[in-house]
């Protein structure tokens, strides 16, 4: 038994050094405790401290080991005497008996899938051995039966070693190699022991830092809750308020407006301005439009007349138009004046189908319900009105009327009715298959302009108005004659002097200033280009003030001697619009008594 506790100490085989192997008992049959029957369960267990309670002294084992002075057996192996530990179990000592060697092969069958060996580490103290988490600890089969037999000896033959010493040389190789995987194992559970426990600390640590981080973030969480709540209830609170303000100023609007009359007062100066931006709009779009045939003076009367024979109509048309102005007729005799006729012919369309006709003469029946309103307000009304309250009254109305939804659809009609007839007008300078652009163009710079100013004007608290006079007429036999008052009203009028490259004239500004005797005879009315632009300002108590010009009416004279203006005529080209004057059509020759040509039917 003492030979098998040599071989389960994993000091012994690496100590000893003697050339002397133990003794190997006899192998003999062992009879069990039948009450042993668990020995068949049993396997090696590792445990961080030996089961018994008195722990072998390792230094005792390795001296007695060392001894040379200790007697071999009859077999020639060193006997070593160990102490036998003392073994408890959980229900109490351990029965005191032989022990009996392990079975063959029970070590190796019980470790026979551990991995390759490495080497064992060196002896270590006895100290250190027995704190040491390698330190081997194994637990021993006791049969508690006694062994009747000695085992028998067998004597060693001449150089070769028995049957029963190789076997067991294999075996203790074997089981010291399966010692050595142990130890080496338990080291390895030691230090995953140590980096399990490292690893709960660890855990640990991280699980109270995530509680602490989510009793923060809860705590956070609910006071944002608060603020958040809090807020919409406060927006809520904020939206009632604003509505509630929100009505009471529009009742208080509501009772200020019904107090204070209606007020929409236009200044002069921003009147005048758009004014001059729709004439200086139309004159460049008229320079525009005239360019192609006064670039080439000779081929453009040509196109002219060809058009006008090809459409007579259309040529009939624009002719009428400036017969029906002397002023017109007597312009067109002077050079270089086709773009001031035109003009003066859009200017004088305006003025009499938007300026002077009200809301375009598109609502007649609620135009005159108006004027009845006026004049009852005026007049049978007790107290009666003023002319400011009356005035103050129809803008408000009108402003109404052009505010209106329905009245989109008027205007617009409105628009497309006068722009086609203001264009066909002037159709005979438009070319074929061009028709639609040349309409877009008048409504653009032409129609739309205008009403956009007029409606302005029309609501406005001041009354603005257009006013033209030409200061030329027809005479008994048709002459063309000029008014008297022409040379009287010079310091409201804005003239052109075309035999100075439609210089200004301003009688104040001549040094020294003509007479009245001089301007009769050098002065000459050629034609009126624009209206004047007027205001009268309507005061409390009927009080009316004077006309106040806001532009002059705009006109195109020729000064100088006359033997000078001659002169401008004779040297001067005739313009388009005096050949085509001048040119008569078939039904015009027919009508004076001359031959129609002849045309084949067919």
């Amino acid at each position: 038994m003492e030979d098998l506790r040599q071989l389960d100490d994993p000091i012994f085989p690496l100590g000893c050094k003697s050339s002397n192997p133990p003794p190997i008992p006899e192998k003999a049959p062992f009879r069990p405790v039948a009450a042993n029957d668990s020995l068949a369960d049993m396997y090696l267990t590792y445990s961080a401290v030996l089961k018994s309670s008195h722990v072998v002294d390792e230094e005792s084992i390795l001296e007695s080991i060392s001894d040379t002075s200790s007697v071999p057996d009859a077999m020639g192996f060193t006997k070593v005497d160990m102490p036998a530990p003392v073994l408890e179990n959980a229900n109490g000592p351990q029965a005191r008996g032989p022990r009996q060697a392990l079975p063959k092969g029970l070590v190796a069958t019980r470790f026979s899938n551990t991995p390759t060996p490495r080497p064992v580490p060196r002896p270590q103290s006895s100290a250190s051995n027995r704190n040491s988490s390698t330190f081997v600890e194994c637990d021993l089969i006791d049969f508690e039966t006694d062994v009747s037999a000695t085992p028998k000896r067998i004597p060693e033959q001449d150089g070769a070693k028995p049957p029963h010493r190789v076997e067991k040389d294999a075996g203790l190789g074997q089981e010291l190699r399966l010692r050595r995987e142990i130890a080496e194992l338990r080291q390895k559970l030691a230090s995953s022991n140590v980096r399990a426990e490292i690893a709960e600390e660890t855990a640990d640590r991280m699980r109270e830092r995530i509680e602490e981080i989510k009793t923060t973030k809860v705590s956070n969480v609910t006071e944002t809750e608060r603020d958040v709540n809090s807020a919409r209830q406060a927006a809520r609170e904020l939206e009632v308020e604003n509505s509630s303000l929100k009505e009471q100023l529009g009742d208080a609007q509501s009772h200020i407006f019904s107090l204070q009359p209606y007020r929409q007062e236009l200044t002069p100066e921003e009147v005048g301005r758009e004014y001059d931006d729709l004439v200086d709009g139309i004159t460049d779009w008229v320079a525009k439009l005239m360019a192609p045939l006064l670039d080439d003076h000779g081929r453009g009367v040509d196109d002219l007349l060809m058009n006008a024979r090809k459409r007579p109509t259309e040529a009939g048309r624009l002719k009428r138009m400036i017969r029906m102005h002397p002023d017109l007729c007597h312009g067109v005799e002077f050079p270089e004046t086709d773009e001031d006729i035109i003009i003066a012919i859009i200017m004088r369309f305006l003025d009499e189908n938007i300026f002077q006709k009200i809301l375009y003469g598109a609502l007649p029946t609620e135009v005159q319900t108006l004027t009845l309103i006026e004049t009852s307000m005026q007049n049978h009304v007790e107290p009666k009105r003023d002319l400011f309250a009356i005035r103050t009254w129809s803008a408000e109305a009108y402003n109404a009327i052009l505010s209106a939804h329905q009245f989109k659809k008027i205007r617009a009609a409105s628009v497309e009715h006068l722009t086609r007839e203001l264009a066909s007008i002037f159709s005979i300078l438009c070319a074929r298959g061009k028709e639609e652009s040349f309409h877009r163009q008048f409504e653009k710079h032409c129609i739309k302009p205008a009403m956009m100013l007029y409606e302005k004007m029309q609501v406005s608290t001041h009354h603005f108005y257009f006013d033209m006079n030409p200061y030329i007429m027809w005479g008994p036999e048709d002459e063309l004659l000029s008014t008297p008052d022409f040379v009287d009203n010079l310091h409201d009028l804005d003239c052109r002097n075309i035999l100075q490259n439609r210089k200004a004239f301003n009688v104040t500004k001549m040094d020294p200033p003509p007479t009245k005797r001089e301007l009769y005879e050098h002065l000459l009315n050629v034609c009126t280009l624009a209206p004047a632009l007027m205001m009268r300002q309507v005061g409390r108590k009927d009080v009316i003030r004077e006309p106040q010009v806001v532009r002059r009416q705009q006109m195109l004279v020729a000064y100088g001697p006359v033997e000078k203006r001659d002169s401008f005529q004779k040297d001067g080209d005739q313009t388009l619009l005096s050949h085509l004057c001048s040119a008569k059509s078939e039904r015009e020759r027919a009508e004076a008594g001359g031959w129609t040509p002849f045309r084949w039917a067919g």
